[in-house]
């Protein structure tokens, strides 16, 4: 690059400095234009808070730190560019590649220093012994304002949600208990975004706190989780759906009304998601997990079938029976697709508990399945011959039952396969 050119190209430094002095301005409006502040989770009888008339003052007080503490923001900088930029080693210019890389991140660095300042400012506030209440109002405003509009660092900090709810970072999480304003705070954030559908941190937070025993219920996450996973209909968000499975551990109830909330309220690209996360809800009970499988597969598409059609031989791996009655009733779907997946995913494991088909899914998927089905068919049946000569036979009698010449078909290529 010329001289010229790095004379004509401003330096991101101050591109960034200037842009994190917009987003801060704009969230706190947007913050406060949303929904009703709450006052400070600790303050001194001495200096009770002086709540801001409105977002006007709040402004100027956090541009004036903002424009005053310039050490603090390239402290924050560095450390987010530090955290996001990837050093060549050995590189001719590593610090023109640094310098061209911040310049086109400046969105991804404001964004992640608007987060970092905001936490300072938190922090500050949330000293119990020296509160600073007019950081409280600063800090939680602007925090507020990068969740609604969608902020990535915000909703990746697992760090925000818990300090807000236990009002502070040096708390002794599982046994303490929620600070009162502090479950108020992060409630009034939390029902605010649900008003924006793409506020990420909705549902990553959610998970976060699905973890604590003494959060779930204050904050009602089975509940918010189940309406966001509802309200979206093709982006589910995962972070919901994982609150979901954690709460199962410590509060099952909540957790079982918020899944069955799913598969009676949610879209099918819904269901479909709680269908492929049965085996880790099972992993925690498997009661709820073949119940949630039972009301899935009443009425539910092909998609969603063939899911649960792949699930249900680890479902069921110490209960054969509960196998058996639920892959009849996915082979009398007739739907080939469906039977051909489980025939692929648990018929192997049944002939290995059941070598005579007593139960006659083998049989019944010959029945009901079409071309895929029995492609896949032919080769266990071959098996079967191959370690029982009886239970072969007995097979093809079945089958011949219901039709002579697929039965006589199954037989020679069988005994083909036999020809040396």
């Amino acid at each position: 690059m010329s001289a010229g050119a790095r004379m004509r190209r401003r330096d991101p430094e101050n591109v960034i400095y200037e842009e994190v002095g917009k987003s801060i301005e704009a969230s706190i409006i947007l913050a406060w234009s949303t929904f009703n502040i709450p006052d400070p989770i600790y303050e001194l009888p001495e200096f009770p808070a002086i709540r801001p008339n409105g977002p006007l003052v709040l402004t100027q007080q956090a541009l004036g730190l903002h424009s005053a503490d310039k050490t603090g923001f390239r402290l924050r900088l560095e450390e987010s560019v530090r955290n996001h930029y990837r050093p060549v080693p050995g590189y001719f210019d590593e610090e023109e590649r640094r310098t061209n890389w911040m310049a086109n991140n400046v969105a991804l660095l404001t964004d992640d220093v608007c987060t970092k300042t905001a936490c300072v400012w938190l922090e500050q506030a949330l000293d119990e012994e020296h509160p600073d209440t007019d950081r409280w109002y600063l800090g939680y405003s602007l925090l507020a304002g990068r969740v609604l509009c969608g902020s990535e660092s915000a909703s990746l900090s697992q760090s925000i949600p818990i300090m807000l709810v236990f009002g502070g970072l040096d708390r002794n999480y599982p046994s303490d208990a929620p600070h009162p304003s502090g479950v108020n705070a992060l409630n009034c954030l939390l029902d605010a975004s649900e008003q924006f559908s793409d506020s990420p941190s909705l549902a990553s937070w959610i998970s976060i706190l699905s973890m604590h025993r003494s959060t779930s219920r204050m904050l009602s996450i089975s509940d918010r989780a189940a309406s966001r996973i509802i309200r979206e209909q093709k982006r589910i968000p995962s972070g919901c759906m994982e609150a979901l499975i954690n709460l199962i551990s410590h509060d099952l109830e909540s957790a079982a009304n918020g899944l069955n909330r799913v598969v009676l309220e949610g879209s099918d690209s819904a269901r479909m998601i709680l269908a492929g996360n049965l085996d880790p809800i099972a992993g925690r009970d498997r009661k709820l997990a073949l119940d949630l499988y039972d009301k899935l597969s009443l009425n539910s598409d092909t998609g969603v079938l063939l899911v649960l059609s792949s699930s249900l031989y680890s479902l069921c791996y110490d209960d054969p029976e509960a196998f058996q009655v639920r892959a009849m009733r996915l082979i009398e779907t007739e739907d080939d697709k469906v039977i051909r997946r489980l025939i692929e995913s648990g018929f192997r494991g049944y002939l290995d508990r059941d070598p005579q088909d007593k139960s006659s899914l083998l049989v019944m998927a010959w029945k009901y399945g079409g071309s895929l089905s029995k492609s896949r068919l032919k080769g266990l049946i071959f098996q079967q011959k191959q370690s029982s000569e009886e239970n072969f036979r007995r097979t093809i009698t079945r089958i011949q039952k219901f039709s002579e010449t697929d039965a006589l078909g199954l037989l020679e290529y069988v005994e083909g396969r036999e020809v040396p």
